[in-house]
């Protein structure tokens, strides 16, 4: 029996023994012999290589596309590449490349110590999520552009759909300081590859304060009182306490228990809090630090709220 060798499903023949008693390959110039495996169709094969249904149907003459039979072998043609940069066309620092089945800019980046950013500013023209085989890119061999940055800031390269908004977020940083960190660019018109400086998360201070919590207008617990207190234990992170007294049955205000809310920008978590003597609830947890928290932040006691505080009042 002829022996095959199927690679990301194309068929490698032995040289010499292309033709058989017991299976005959079909003619394929142009092209590369695909093994039919479960669940194939033409119009998912054309959409993973790049060319079309009626091209494969133009290299199989005779095959039925509603009959395909597991391990049957067909002929793929290599579709005319899309636009991307011409032969020859690539800038200085980046050298041609031409994508073969299974490519992403992800896979390229890493196969030639690049980053997606690099990749996709050296190439304008090229959409990263219609990769064809036989497309033609452009890999920049040089080390991404760098900026200047100054001491405790990183150099960053613009990705799709960033904003100073996100990149902030993720960087723990607050929009303000980074447009005051990179004073030569307009967050409205950033560019795929611009390379920016994203300034140091400023230590987390250490907090050691208590306030208190005062029933807002229209508590349904207007003589109830509370109590906050924040400290940093020894791994840096947040012990936080939280207490109520006066507070009346929470089943009366349809609810089990009592929950303090903490809010701030892209931080929120509760505390359940628990009965202790008649009236006072309590509630405990360990958080990272979060500057946005101590500055920014507000607890609600629910259900209600029966109380309500402004964090930045922590003293």
């Amino acid at each position: 029996m002829v022996q095959w060798t199927l690679s990301r499903g194309v068929i490698s023949m032995p040289d010499d023994r292309e033709e058989s008693g017991m299976r005959q390959a079909p003619q394929c110039p142009g092209g590369f012999l695909y093994q039919i495996r479960s669940g194939d169709t033409l119009y998912a094969l054309a959409g993973r290589y790049g060319t079309t249904v009626e091209a494969i149907t133009r290299a199989n003459p005779g095959i039925d596309p509603n009959s395909l039979r597991v391990g049957q072998l067909i002929c793929i043609p290599v579709a005319a590449a899309p636009p991307g940069p011409p032969a020859g066309a690539c800038p200085a620092g980046s050298t041609p490349y031409v994508i073969r089945s299974g490519d992403t800019f992800y896979s390229i980046a890493r196969r030639f110590n690049t980053t997606v950013a690099a990749l996709t500013a050296a190439n304008p023209r090229v959409n990263p999520n219609n990769l064809r085989v036989g497309q033609l890119v452009c890999i920049p061999t040089a080390p991404p552009p760098t900026a200047a940055c100054p001491p405790g800031s990183t150099p960053y390269a613009i990705r799709s759909g960033d904003t100073f908004y996100r990149i902030a977020q993720r960087a723990g940083i607050s929009v303000s300081a980074l447009v005051a960190a990179n004073p030569g660019v307009d967050p409205n018109r950033l560019r795929v590859g611009q390379v920016i400086c994203i300034p140091g998360a400023p230590p987390p201070r250490r907090v050691s304060c208590t306030m208190n919590l005062l029933a807002p207008a229209g508590s349904p617990a207007p003589g109830a009182t509370g109590r906050l207190w924040i400290d940093t234990n020894a791994a840096g992170n947040l012990q936080i306490t939280v207490a109520g007294v006066d507070l009346p049955a929470p089943a009366t205000l349809g609810a089990n228990i009592y929950t303090a809310v903490f809010s701030a920008d892209g931080v929120r978590f509760s505390v359940p809090m628990v009965a202790t003597v008649e009236g006072r609830w309590t509630g405990t947890m360990v958080q990272p630090p979060s500057t946005a928290l101590l500055t920014r932040g507000r607890v609600d006691i629910y259900p209600g709220p029966v109380l309500s505080g402004l964090l930045a009042n922590c003293r």
